[in-house]
């Protein structure tokens, strides 16, 4: 009679499986996805709101024969711990420092970085202060140009400058389900392609306790950003890292032309557009990935930094 007993032992996990981890960081539990061979050039996944590292899910399998790939969720955001906010700053400059000693603690010295939505102003903050960390760079729908911004993030902008009973009120609806669920299919090709576990995940976990009253202050901190947004230029104009510019050519909210003054102000990037919105890995991860592996192939390094 045939042995059907499951041997343990014979499955051999390889580099190309996600691994699922918790570190602490300045005394905040904090998750990230993992994968691939720490003998490979660092792939550094940034988030932005309202999502986690789950929206890199189906690109990190693509890219970890290429990378060490590795994901955080930002405190606060995805599987994280949620800090009080009296222990914890809540500013894109704290989430900086915040990801600095991060990467501290996981020895990573040098990377290519993709920045996308919140990321983009997080990881600039380090760029400016260590340009030396930068291998690569990809941006993805992740805007550092006040002409990029588009018109939602103006009128949020207003909405929180008015801060009136009506203007708070209005500004709400903006962590809310529709808008939510908005941000993942507003401009794509095919909504059949987009998992609708992507926007109820994100507003499961952005209805816990506080969470709002957390990301509303976060939205205020924009401005600040907005502020940088030329000094930044001016890093990036000095520094000239190889750059690929992908784009959801439909967001609404960090509009194209981000994405074209970019690849104007650094000599060796490459742009690509697809038909889609703001979460362009939902509907094109695949076509991503590739041109991902293409431009690390163009540029690539013998030197391990990490």
């Amino acid at each position: 009679m045939p042995d059907d007993t499951f041997n343990s032992s014979s499955v051999v996990a390889d580099d190309l499986s996600i691994r699922y981890n918790y570190v602490t960081i300045n005394e905040v539990i904090t998750f990230y996805r993992e994968a691939g061979s720490k003998n490979n050039p660092v792939l550094f996944l940034l988030h932005g709101y309202p999502s986690s590292s789950f929206m890199f899910r189906n690109l990190i399998p693509l890219l970890a024969e290429h990378y060490w790939i590795i994901a955080p969720d930002l405190p606060g955001f995805g599987f994280s711990e949620v800090p009080n906010p009296k222990n914890f700053q809540y500013t894109f400059a704290g989430y900086a420092d915040f990801i600095e000693a991060f990467l501290g603690k996981l020895n990573i010295s040098k990377a290519t970085f993709y920045l996308f939505d919140y990321g983009a102003p997080i990881l600039m903050r380090i760029i400016e202060r260590k340009p030396s960390i930068v291998e690569t760079l990809i941006f993805q729908n992740g805007n550092i140009y006040r002409e990029g911004l588009g018109q939602i993030m103006e009128t949020i902008c207003t909405l929180l400058d008015d801060n009136s009973a009506q203007s708070q009120l209005k500004l709400q609806k903006y962590f809310e389900l529709n808008y939510t669920r908005w941000g993942y299919l507003h401009g794509v090709g095919d909504v059949s392609k987009i998992a609708p576990e992507t926007f109820h995940l994100d507003q499961h976990l952005l209805n816990r306790k506080g969470l709002k009253d957390i990301h509303i202050a976060l939205k205020e901190d924009y401005k600040n950003n907005i502020a940088l947004y030329t000094q930044w230029q001016k890093t990036l104009k000095r520094l000239q890292p190889p750059t690929l510019i992908i784009w959801g050519e439909n967001d609404e909210l960090l509009i194209k032309q981000g994405a074209y003054l970019l690849h104007k102000d650094i000599i060796k990037s490459k742009v690509i557009l697809f038909p889609t919105g703001h979460f362009a890995l939902e509907e094109y991860g695949r076509e991503i990935g590739q041109e991902i592996i293409n431009f690390k192939n163009a540029y690539q390094t013998t030197d391990r930094h990490h």
